[in-house]
């Protein structure tokens, strides 16, 4: 209803009164003014079960009747529907207000006094029944918003455990989920897999592509032959996390990982491209008493550093973790506290025996952890940038201990000093400017001073690294490239480089002697550098065998054990003043 003229026509009207005449007046009255819904019952007692049948609109209701009053009726109404009680409006001789105000307590809409004005009857009927459909239509609008509002509250509380793009159970999901088995402390084990790649394909194929490859990857996960079904959730958009419901040891991880692993080795074709996404995955299993937090955090940490790799945890991996933030926080002071110093590498020539140069070594003394390893210390501080600051530092003391040699007459003209330069340094832009300043303030010739880069550094932006490696080269100071025939070897680049000087990889070299494919590969690298006119230096030269091999290969320089370990300055000066020409070997050469 939602119209006054749709009252009449609609309204259905009860009228319970003992006189029988009272209840004939009122229907006869109601029915001509166009009522139609309409009953009169004279045995109150019969009006509970006529309600039970059909709630009417309004009750015409007379207080005082044998057997059951209308206030008693009343009350007892109330206490059956609630809020479903009709409107009531009370018939009554009785004026009296102790009446009155116990109606009204009982939720009485109205009165009509006896004997009945016929016009003021209709009136105030009316007047009831429209205010009775105004507070339903209300009602009726409120329990449908609430039913509206139920609806969207279970849809955003589903949407806020779901991931976006692939529906999966996010987060949220995945602690709860892991929370319900850790309260019936059920067997549960956590894969964690990141995957590498993503961001790139979205950033050159586009976000839908992206969301589309998401999609494929949760296809083929739930679809791998031989792997129980597993609750699969979004950690983050490249982490996702696969939840097995049974107990996990290595072998049954092992089980699990490898065909995981090897499902990456495809390619994701969307459309109609061929899409590499690469994995790792660690894992952990439940065990009291750990928590999901912990289970989740345990399997990110035994994330390998490789893709292609799965690692179970072990406590061991987090000790390292401890370590490896301890060392980095203690890494961001130790320039400031003088905690580094340098060695140097002697580098010697193969046709004299004479120490031609070094190669500059970083050694850390950190009060808190002793004599960390460069293999520990350089990665921590190439991923927090530390390494400019290191960097510079070596430049800067190198330059210094170079300059103070040659004036000092320690060291002749011809000896060259070499720096390590991490990826991260080489790619920032102004690296090559403030180098050549602090060669050329420094007073030393720029062609005494040379950097060592590696292949994979170069990688990283090969146009930006060529431009530095180009102001460096036409300033005269020489580029090596560092480990070479471990990277990205490629003859292009070789030609195109500003490149002086080639070091063979100690991988090469210690078998050298005894491996054929190892001298065949490094002669090729020699043989190759001499037609472009690049220096070699051979690294990790341990043996007598090995260094004659070199010789016969005609290789320039060589560094190792064999002639010193990485030196403090008085001795490589000591050394620089000998050099190794007594050795048999440098003999024999001069005396052909």
């Amino acid at each position: 209803m939602s119209s006054t003229e749709s009252v009449p026509a609609q309204a259905d009207i009860l009228v319970v009164d003992d006189n029988p005449a009272n209840v004939e007046l009122l229907l006869d009255l109601l029915e001509d003014e166009g009522y139609t819904r309409l009953e009169g019952l004279t045995d109150p007692l019969r009006v509970e079960s006529r309600i039970e049948q059909r709630i009417p609109d309004l009750i015409l209701l007379d207080v005082r009747m044998p057997g059951l009053g209308g206030l008693e009726l009343m009350e007892r109404l109330k206490a059956r529907l609630g809020d479903r009680m009709p409107a009531v409006i009370v018939l009554t001789a009785q004026t009296d207000e102790q009446t009155r105000y116990q109606a009204l307590n009982l939720g009485a809409r109205d009165f009509l006094t006896k004997p009945f004005d016929h016009v003021e009857v209709l009136k105030r009927i009316l007047n009831t029944l429209q205010l009775q459909q105004l507070m339903t239509e209300r009602t009726e609008r409120a329990d449908l918003l609430e039913g509206l509002v139920a609806d969207r509250t279970v849809a955003l509380e589903r949407l806020s455990r779901q991931d976006p793009v692939t529906g999966l159970p996010n987060r949220r999901a995945l602690l709860e989920h892991l929370q319900e088995r850790h309260m019936r402390h059920a067997d549960t084990g956590v894969f964690f897999m990141t995957l590498e790649g993503t961001d790139e394909i979205a950033r050159l194929h586009g976000y839908a592509v992206a969301d589309q490859l998401m999609l494929a990857v949760c296809r083929r996960l739930r679809e791998l032959p031989g792997v129980p079904p597993a609750f699969i959730g979004v950690w983050n958009s490249s982490e996702w996390i696969l939840v097995y419901h049974e107990r996990i040891d290595d072998t049954r991880a092992g089980d699990i990982a490898r065909p995981i692993l090897h499902a990456f080795a495809t390619p994701f074709t969307v459309d109609h491209l061929a899409l590499h996404v690469r994995t790792r995955i660690g894992v952990s299993a439940s065990m009291e008493p750990r928590t999901p937090e912990q289970l989740i955090r345990f399997a990110a940490l035994a994330l390998p550093a490789l893709d292609g790799l799965w690692q179970g945890y072990s406590p061991e991996l987090e000790s390292a973790l401890l370590r490896r933030t301890q060392l980095r926080d203690a890494l961001r002071k130790a320039i400031d506290h003088d905690e580094f110093h340098l060695l140097y590498q002697p580098k010697v020539s193969l046709k004299t025996g004479q120490v031609v140069g070094a190669e500059t070594l970083l050694r850390w003394d950190c009060p808190g952890f002793g004599r960390v390893s460069p293999v520990e210390f350089i990665p921590l501080a190439e991923a927090s940038g530390e390494i400019i600051r290191l960097g510079e530092w070596v430049v800067r003391q190198s330059v210094q201990a170079l300059a103070r040699w040659r004036a000092a007459s320690l060291v002749d003209d011809a000896f060259t000093l070499a720096v390590n330069v991490a990826s991260v340094q080489l790619m920032q832009h102004d690296f090559a400017q403030r180098l050549i300043s602090l060669v050329t303030q420094s007073g030393l010739p720029t062609r005494v001073f040379e950097v060592e880069v590696t292949e994979s550094g170069l990688m990283q932006d090969m146009t930006l690294a060529m431009r530095q490696l180009e102001a460096l080269s036409e300033a005269g100071i020489r580029v090596a490239i560092d480990d070479f025939g471990t990277g990205y070897s490629s003859l292009a680049y070789l030609k195109s480089l500003p490149v002086s000087v080639l070091k063979i990889d100690r991988a090469f070299i210690r078998d050298l002697h005894q491996n054929m494919q190892d001298q065949r590969l490094t002669g090729t690298v020699i043989d190759m550098a001499r037609h472009f006119q690049f220096m070699t230096v051979a690294e990790g030269v341990e043996q007598v065998e090995q260094l004659d091999r070199l010789i016969e290969m005609g290789c320039d320089l060589g560094q190792g054990y064999m002639f010193a370990p990485p030196l403090k300055e008085e001795a490589l000066l000591t050394l620089a003043a000998t050099g190794f020409g007594h050795l048999e070997a440098f003999q024999v050469q001069q005396g052909r």
